[in-house]
């Protein structure tokens, strides 16, 4: 599983479908602070599902 702030939204799909060759579940985070995103400091917006 990935978490993503809207910056790096674009790089997590991209690993995800790199990583199993086929399109992820992408679910919007609501109001979760504690969540940061897998790619920096940031809270997080985006929960990227690997399949």
């Amino acid at each position: 599983m990935i978490y993503a702030c809207e910056d790096h939204s674009d790089r997590a799909l991209d690993d995800a479908v790199e990583k199993n060759g086929e399109p992820p579940v992408i679910e919007k985070i609501e109001a979760d602070l504690s969540t940061t995103c897998s790619f920096c400091d940031n809270q997080a917006v985006y929960k990227i599902v690997e399949g």
